[in-house]
């Protein structure tokens, strides 16, 4: 069989460059997704000691299409490789600015993309396994920072990779170089470092976990996220409220969550026209009515005529709900509340209002 028509030139490659440059690429499309199912199974491997059999579909469907992508570029660098441009085209070589060196470039830069985006694809699993996974030392809220931290971790490495590789830039010599404005940043960057060590703080300490009921100052809600740098808090009225993580480790902190209480506390106002013996009745009244809800009441509540005001004569009712769930408190206390107007009328007393009584003589 004459094979002589396979050294005929075309565009400066022979016939059998093209077929060889063409079959690599129609093999690499048509075989890229049972190879990057290969390279999940034995890529799989290195997590068996933190997963199990039953995460590898999230694990494949996560990576595959990363190194999808990397075998489809590997194949058209590889096959690309074989062909070489006409001489008549007095291309630049490599090293020098041209096509060929822009070529380059772009292939370094997505090569380096595209291993980024395996192991930021495992980062993503691995926080996946941590939340699914039962008896592990690991909490949910730091499985979900470890990711963040190593997401940065690998974009900074991916950066100065790309620099070097790509665009041959001396590292060293750029670090040495960035030491007194690295300076003047750390400087003007200070905020954003003290809220990323609250960050740190928040996890390690752990004074409190997303999902979770909590009361800062002024500030009450429900954690949504711990951040890098801020702390999403979903308030009792549905508003979003980002607060800055160095205020939130600098400031007193009441995690309703892990209480096992709520304290309930308010104060009864009754006009000056009411009697001794009817501020008694209510007293004792109260403190039935409160009793009368136990066990979600606890035993333990105060019921005392503490202060004569400007315009009123005030009880302080304190009592305490067995359950930290919001919904239960406001139920107890509306059942209560309800109660007591009930036993005010009952002996003959009124709710006092801020007024003024004026005697007028003769």
């Amino acid at each position: 069989m004459d094979t002589s028509f396979l050294a005929e030139l075309y565009f400066g490659n022979s016939i059998k460059k093209w077929i060889l440059c063409l079959v690599l690429l129609v093999s690499a499309l048509l075989l890229n997704k049972l190879i990057a199912n290969l390279a999940s199974k034995v890529s799989y491997k290195v997590f068996k000691n933190v997963s199990q059999a039953k995460f590898y579909d999230e694990f494949s469907r996560l990576l595959n299409r990363p190194f999808i992508n990397l075998i489809n570029l590997l194949a058209l660098y590889f096959s690309l490789s074989i062909l070489s441009f006409p001489p008549e085209w007095e291309m630049a070589q490599v090293n020098e600015f041209g096509i060929r060196y822009m070529l380059h470039t772009l292939f370094v830069v997505a090569l380096i993309w595209y291993i980024a985006a395996l192991f930021l694809r495992a980062t993503v699993f691995m926080e996946y396994a941590y939340h699914h996974l039962e008896d592990v030392s690991i909490s949910k809220d730091l499985a979900t920072f470890l990711k963040e931290l190593t997401r940065v971790l690998i974009y900074i490495t991916a950066f100065f990779a790309i620099l070097a590789k790509a665009f041959e830039v001396n590292i060293t010599a750029l670090v040495t170089s960035l030491g007194i404005g690295g300076l003047a940043i750390a400087l003007a960057a200070q905020d954003t470092l003290a809220n990323l060590i609250g960050s740190f703080i928040i996890y390690l300490d752990k004074p409190f976990q997303v999902g979770e009921l909590i009361e800062l100052g002024e500030i009450k809600g429900t954690v949504e996220k711990i951040g890098f740098r801020t702390t999403r808090i979903r308030t009792l009225d549905r508003t979003l409220l980002i607060v800055p993580n160095k205020k939130i480790i600098d400031s007193n902190l009441n995690n309703i969550a892990q209480s096992s209480q709520r304290r309930v506390k308010f104060h009864i106002m009754l006009t000056y026209q009411s009697k001794a013996e009817g501020i008694l009745g209510i007293i004792e009244d109260v403190k039935k009515a409160i009793h009368a809800q136990m066990p979600i009441t606890a035993e333990d509540c105060t019921v005392r005529f503490a202060d004569f005001d400007s315009s009123s004569l005030n009880l302080i009712v304190i009592y305490y709900v067995n359950s930290n769930d919001y919904d239960d408190m406001i139920i107890v206390k509306e059942k209560i509340n309800i109660q007591i107007m009930e036993i005010v009328a009952k002996h003959g007393c009124q709710f006092a209002y801020p007024s003024q009584t004026i005697f007028m003589g003769k």
